[in-house]
């Protein structure tokens, strides 16, 4: 699960941060409507590479600021997008080609589900999946900065000043929502105040290692030292401390026990949106709950398949209780986790030559989150290359190693490594043809969708090739066929938490620790986010089934990943309309290919 794309509104956000570069006025518009087009690209593109530390950092540009939490960059993106949305309506899409025409529907998917200030102040930032995200990539963009002059060493400082401040404007946040009466409910609690009394104590980490100031003269690291001490025991030292004191007893009086955003006014209409943003197709909440619960009652079905097979007669708790605690699948040490992981890579690289043309030129690696991370994560995420590391990476949660089973491990390597979400990011990245918005665009249910549609196909490649492994496999599916039914339960349906964490028992094989954790983000961190993983998987295999439908003997698997992958991350609507052009052009202009794959398990 990558979670760089979970903060991505708010680096939306951070792109807002200044004033973007105004757009032309009409006397100087754009000659036709690609150029016009490409225009708005542009301009969006530039508004992050100069706001967003995140892009800047990627880019290996010098940093400017970190996120401000204010509600000033919302505000100013509403006007930004309101301007962007005047030029956009006057291009006409049928005068773009298919590639350009792509980019102007993203621009109308993006437009109309841009963040508001409405949802600004039903966003959380102090839960794990918000800000502790954006402060632990901030420590990695502190971690890369250089050392060897009093330039870079005034930069740094320069940068410490720009931490305090993003912590300050999360500080006044905070004080604010609680002046509209919008608190975090009581059970989140805990976990907050854990999250952020593991980052006060991380900040020390901040003082850079004496290796790193090797190069300075003996002076200059001597007052440089001094002044960083200054900031990271005074100022951040100070507004950490006022954080905490912010979230104490009083605060917990105030909030409310029950969980979900469509509990706070205006919630619901706001969940909505969130959905709309996430799933990028028009479901309704109804919608989500019912296809949530129809694929748990399929995913059960096989896995009591699977039981039967095995000869167990139990549940299927008591089935994972029993696979999860065999030798078989734990790791004595982190060391022993990547080298399980790194067998299942080793499984699926031979193969992948049958079902793809194309692959990413970009390494990859598998790492251990930081350590202050771990806590308030329940799996780990995937990071694409970027200037200061050019492996995507894959971190994962190598805490409490002897409750973690590792019979998911194919399963989750497939969906953020190979073929998932490396495959996707970085063939996107790497395009030769794709404008600089395209090959940095996020769509949820795209990049979740995928990296779910490649962890299905070890099905068929046999690469679960135990009954444990692909039961490992449908532990996955049920866990995400869940959140649907979850995710919708608590913020539409007003289900307490008690109840989805009930249901989470009932249905899946997570741990009570993992239910809490994961329960608390789909009602407070993210709302609406865990819903795209399900649903881009369910439209990735619907239009793979009719491509293969429509094409028969035609299909080439390899020319569906094409399709899929070349362009990059959109919408699931602009997918579906590319895939009903490939199968119109093949149906038009190919001959039945001689190999195709075993049909899909």
């Amino acid at each position: 699960m990558n979670l760089a794309k979970f903060c991505m509104p708010l680096l939306f956000l951070a792109s807002a941060a200044h004033p973007a570069s105004p757009p032309p006025a009409d006397a100087a518009r754009p000659a036709n409507d690609t150029a016009a087009l490409h225009a708005i690209e542009d301009d969006i593109e530039q508004s992050q590479l100069e706001t967003s530390f995140y892009a800047q950092w990627r880019a290996g540009k010098p940093i400017g600021q970190f996120v401000d939490y204010s509600p000033a960059p919302v505000r100013r993106l509403t006007a930004l997008t309101a301007r962007r949305m005047a030029r956009h309506a006057r291009i006409d899409p049928a005068r773009l080609d298919p590639v350009d025409r792509q980019t102007w529907r993203i621009l109308s998917f993006e437009f109309a589900t841009a963040p508001d200030e409405a949802e600004y102040w039903l966003t959380f930032d102090l839960t794990p999946y918000q800000a502790p995200m954006q402060l632990g990539m901030v420590h990695q963009v502190l971690a890369t900065q250089p050392l060897a002059s009093r330039d870079d060493a005034a930069n740094y400082l320069r940068l410490l000043g720009e931490y305090a401040r993003m912590l300050e404007t999360l500080h006044a946040k905070l004080e604010a929502q609680k002046t509209r009466g919008i608190y975090m409910p009581k059970p989140v609690l805990p976990m907050v105040r854990s999250t952020w009394t593991a980052l006060a104590a991380g900040s020390g980490a901040l003082r850079p290692a004496d290796a790193r100031l090797a190069v300075l003269d003996a002076a200059t690291r001597a007052r440089f030292l001094t002044d960083a001490d200054r900031i990271i025991k005074g100022r951040i030292a100070q507004v950490y401390a006022r954080i905490n004191a912010a979230i104490g007893s009083d605060y917990e009086a105030q909030a409310p026990v029950a969980v979900g955003i469509g509990h706070y006014p205006g919630g619901k209409a706001v969940y909505r949106r969130l959905i709309h943003r996430n799933v990028t197709l028009a479901m309704t909440p109804a919608q989500l709950h019912s296809h949530g619960l129809a694929a748990v009652a399929d995913i059960s079905s096989r896995m009591r398949a699977i039981r039967t097979q095995l000869g167990f007669t139990g549940s299927s708790r008591a089935f994972y209780d029993r696979i999860s605690t065999d030798p078989r699948f734990l790791a004595g040490s982190p060391a022993d986790a990547e080298a399980t992981y790194q067998r299942y890579v080793d499984a699926v690289e031979p193969k992948v030559p049958r079902y793809f043309r194309m692959v990413p030129k970009a390494p990859f690696g598998i790492q251990r989150l930081p350590l202050a991370a771990e806590a308030g994560q329940t799996f780990g995420y995937y990071d694409p290359p970027n200037a200061s590391e050019p492996r995507g990476l894959y971190y994962y949660n190598g805490s409490n190693l002897e409750k973690r089973s590792l019979v998911n491990a194919g399963t989750l390597i497939y969906h953020e490594l190979v073929p998932g979400h490396h495959f996707q990011t970085a063939i996107q990245e790497e395009s030769t043809t794709l404008t600089p918005f395209r090959k940095h665009y996020l769509a949820a249910s795209f990049n979740e969708g995928w990296g779910e549609y490649a962890a299905s196909l070890g099905i068929e490649l046999g690469l679960y090739d135990t009954p444990e492994t692909l039961y490992g496999r449908y532990v996955n599916e049920m866990f995400l066929a869940a959140r649907l039914v979850v995710d919708t339960g608590m913020n539409h349906y007003g289900w307490s938490l008690e109840k989805a964490r009930a249901y989470m028992h009932e249905v899946t094989s997570l741990s009570d620790v993992e239910i809490a954790s994961e329960t608390l983000r789909y009602s407070t961190n993210l709302p609406g986010q865990a819903l795209a993983y399900r649903t881009g998987y369910d439209k990735m295999w619907d239009l793979r089934r009719r491509a293969e439908k429509a094409l028969g003997a035609m299909f080439d698997i390899r020319d569906f990943h094409d399709v899929v992958l070349a362009t990059g991350a959109r919408p699931l609507a602009v997918l579906e309309a590319d895939v009903d052009a490939y199968i119109t052009r093949v149906r038009t202009s190919r001959k039945p290919v001689t190999r195709r794959p075993k049909p899909a398990s």
